[in-house]
């Protein structure tokens, strides 16, 4: 790792008071950099170490390919570090990445339940499991670019329906709610209540990273699967 004059300005602007600067085993100080730090008195150590570092070649100046989230900025991507956006590294256990991760594990599930599911005739069920498999892809391509997520229907109903029919299965499906689910009932609709389970637990980690928009999509997603079990009950996809 390189420090620069303009990383440590960047540290020093969120980090007041201080007169030592913790940095990774190896950094190599610019002549600017270690200027900088002469005119403000400051001292650079080693993280696991209590002697300033020393100072260090610089020549040839390397070429910057990432930055840190603290402004740090590297040659080459660490192994335990991974882009969050553009040349931006984070470590692979950051809140945001963790939540990526969710979100590609509920897509990939999906995917397989649509592959286990694709022989069945029924045009209904069809027409669901991929209105649903799209909106997922949606939910991951808005999180990865962080874009705002712009849908307002699932199984071609707004949001404020889809609610409706899910608060009211006695009135739009003709069956209670599922409270008492069980192996008793049909393998479709026990895959589909192991996806709104798993949705629930994304749900969770998207609160942590405070993208409001794709709580109320992961929401809404809980609930249209629900629906997609009470069709499942009421015979709406068939017999299986």
């Amino acid at each position: 790792m390189v420090l620069t004059e303009d990383s440590l300005k960047l540290f020093l602007s969120k980090n007041k008071d201080i007169s030592e600067i913790p940095v990774e085993p190896g950094t190599i100080l610019t002549p600017s950099a270690r200027q900088f730090l002469n005119e403000k008195g400051l001292k650079i150590v080693e993280k696991n170490s209590i002697e300033p570092i020393k100072e260090r070649e610089t020549s040839p100046s390397p070429t910057f390919k990432y930055r840190g989230e603290n402004g740090e900025f590297y040659t080459e991507k660490p192994e335990s570090m991974t882009q969050i956006s553009g040349n931006i590294l984070v470590k692979k256990n950051h809140k945001r990445i963790i939540f990526r991760g969710k979100i590609d594990s509920l897509q990939s599930k999906w995917l397989v339940l649509v592959k286990d599911f694709e022989n069945t005739k029924n045009s209904d069920l069809q027409r669901d499991l991929k209105n649903i498999e799209g909106f997922i892809k949606n939910i991951l391509v808005s999180e990865v670019l962080d874009t705002p997520f712009n849908e307002t229907t699932i199984l071609n109903e707004t949001f404020d329906n889809i609610r409706s029919f899910s608060h009211n299965p006695k009135k739009y499906f003709g069956c209670d709610h599922l409270f008492n689910i069980s192996s008793e009932y049909s393998y479709l609709v026990i895959r589909l209540n192991e996806m709104r389970s798993f949705v629930r637990e994304v749900e969770l980690v998207s609160i942590d990273c405070k993208r409001e928009d794709l709580i109320i999509a992961f929401n809404r997603l809980s609930s249209a699967i629900y629906i997609m079990m009470l069709k499942g009950v009421s015979g709406k996809y068939g017999n299986r």
